[in-house]
């Protein structure tokens, strides 16, 4: 059964390729597009100092290709997403089935042992993946994970709230606000979406009740009292290696 490693770009799925790697192992990176700069620096570093290759893959155009695709009409949020499904899921499964046909794979997925409900939770889609979770198995939490980077020559240099999609939803918005004070630069193309898709006839935003412009402009209040970013995690659990 051919082996295939969800690895993210974080510490936690490093630590997983790290500890569970065997050659012939298929380590599969479904680039986003939007990860932070240091996360792809990350990657080249692991790929150095481990000697593990790592395969990156991207749906065609990436984040913004994915919504020219579906003509602007829906933007992902937090009920419909999309971004999960066409940018990490069909994407990895469209390039196995290309390279490797649809045989059974053995999917190792990064969840930690503090991360039950998230093992729980977990949907297996196809009958033919067969999903393990090492870490969890293992028992390594997150404390773990954060001792054994310590002690290596290289890390992922960003807190870990910057890690996936730079300013993803899930992260929710007082989470983004708080990244956007360090970073408002990281606003552009997500203010962008939002209004290419209403100038598209799609009208749609990320949140409900707000555009990421609103919350670029809460950030750049000086009443908005910031949070350390280290001390940040997301509102929502993001499951984008299922």
């Amino acid at each position: 059964m051919k082996r295939v490693i969800n690895f993210s770009g974080g510490k936690t799925s490093a630590l997983m390729t790290i500890l569970n790697y065997r050659e012939g192992d298929l380590v599969i990176f479904a680039d986003t597009g939007r990860e932070h700069p240091k996360t792809y620096k990350f990657i080249n570093d692991f790929e150095a100092n481990e000697n593990i290759p790592v395969i990156r893959i991207q749906y065609e155009g990436g984040f913004r290709g994915m919504l020219e695709h579906n003509k602007w009409k829906h933007i992902p949020n937090r009920v419909k997403r999309s971004c999960t499904l066409e940018l990490k899921i069909k994407t990895a499964k469209r390039y196995l089935r290309k390279n490797y046909g649809k045989q059974n794979y053995e999917w190792l997925v990064g969840f930690r042992s503090d991360e039950e409900r998230r093992v729980k939770g977990y949907e297996q889609r196809q009958a033919y993946i067969h999903p393990r979770f090492p870490l969890y198995d293992a028992g390594i939490d997150k404390a773990k994970v954060n001792d054994y980077w310590s002690k290596k020559p290289y890390t992922l240099e960003i807190p870990a709230i910057l890690g996936n999609c730079t300013l993803c939803f899930l992260k929710g918005k007082n989470a983004i606000i708080n990244i956007l004070r360090s970073y408002p630069e990281l606003a552009n193309e997500w203010i962008e979406d939002e209004e290419l898709s209403k100038q598209k006839g799609g009208g749609h935003t990320y949140f409900q009740d707000t555009t990421y412009k609103h919350l670029l402009m809460m950030a750049q209040n000086d009443l908005f009292k910031g949070q350390d970013l280290t001390d940040l995690t997301p509102s929502f659990n993001c499951s984008c290696t299922s």
